[in-house]
């Protein structure tokens, strides 16, 4: 009978062998080596997931056109952004589709996002970018194992509002049925965005990139996202559920909330917290004995490391409490 310690350390032996690359980012980007078969930072837990979760729903949530059949199914009176088209040729999109505001999205990976306003764009344009994204193969470099598993698609989007008016996005990080920790965000992916990070009451609190110290950053006066929120914080809870953790988008255009995107590995997944508060919230949230790989069944080694896996976890009641807090690339 092994002892749990050598289990960990012949499997990160074996880890690190096959995942080479992946070890060597880590360690360019946090400035340490993780310990990836018994991870007690968030970084490290993002770093697992990447290598041994491949939870099949992950695909799921990493796909944005499967994603809304999800987010109908199990919230039905949550309205996503309609889907105008689908295919996998710009220059097949009809024309009538464009003239207004609208986007054009591949649904393999993040960033891939063409906004056109009153129809003005540019065809040629058009067809060189969404090629290149057909072509390629989201984070494989960064081990982001679920997107390389979503076949590629395009699809024109409505246009539900405008980031450099008044559309707020809001972000539930949730765990099995419990919102953990959330952000606001507005004029997002504009030079002037700005974000608030909220407790699941809606209190402000200490952000993911917040170093320690920091001064806690309220609402803007009269933004009136209280009460979408909530139903936002309640819609997550509920998508969540089965789910160990991810971070669920909302939009909010003023007058209604839609469910958007689902993202399992928030911001690449090669950060820390950048202070105790929001490491702690998010390390006590986030149950790795609910996770996909600690529920299957396994054999061989795989087995031996779950079992030793889930007694260490058991010993501290699931979850590492706050456990290997350390300052390092703040993430959003």
């Amino acid at each position: 009978m092994f002892n749990d310690d050598f289990i960990f350390t012949v499997t990160n032996a074996v880890l690190y062998a096959k995942n080479m690359e992946l070890v060597r980012r880590y360690w360019r980007t946090i400035g340490r080596l993780p310990n990836i078969a018994n991870p007690q930072r968030y970084s490290e837990r993002m770093l697992w997931r990447k290598i041994i979760d491949h939870n099949p729903q992950f695909v799921l949530f990493s796909d944005k056109l499967a994603t809304k059949d999800f987010l109908k199914d199990r919230c039905p009176d949550l309205p996503v952004p309609r889907t105008l088209w689908i295919g996998r040729d710009a220059n097949a999109i009809p024309d009538e589709l464009l003239r207004g505001d609208v986007f054009v999205k591949a649904n393999h990976g993040c960033g891939f996002n063409y906004r056109i306003r009153g129809g003005q764009y540019d065809r040629g344009n058009l067809q060189k970018t969404t090629k290149r994204w057909l072509g390629s193969v989201y984070g494989r470099k960064s081990g982001q194992w679920a997107y390389s598993k979503v076949e590629p698609k395009l699809f024109v989007e409505e246009s539900v509002g405008d980031a450099e008016a008044s559309l707020i996005e809001l972000n539930v990080r949730a765990g099995n049925g419990k919102a953990i920790l959330s952000s606001v965000i507005g004029k997002c992916k504009t030079p002037d965005q700005w974000s608030v990070y909220l407790d699941p009451e809606g209190g402000p609190t200490l952000g993911m990139g917040d170093a320690e110290g920091s001064p806690i950053v309220p609402l803007p006066k009269g933004l009136a996202v209280m009460e979408p929120y909530r139903r936002a914080v309640q819609f997550a809870q509920i998508l969540s559920v089965g789910v160990d953790y991810a971070r669920f988008d909302f939009l909010w255009n003023g007058a209604e909330l839609f469910g958007g995107e689902i993202t399992v590995y928030p911001a690449g997944g090669v950060s820390d917290p950048a202070n105790p508060s929001a490491n702690a919230v998010t390390m006590t949230g986030w149950d790795l004995m609910q996770s996909h790989f600690l529920k299957s069944q396994h054999k061989g080694w795989m087995r031996t490391y779950a079992d030793a896996f889930s007694r260490r976890l058991k010993q501290s009641g699931g979850m590492v409490r706050g456990a290997g807090f350390e300052p390092a690339t703040p993430c959003v």
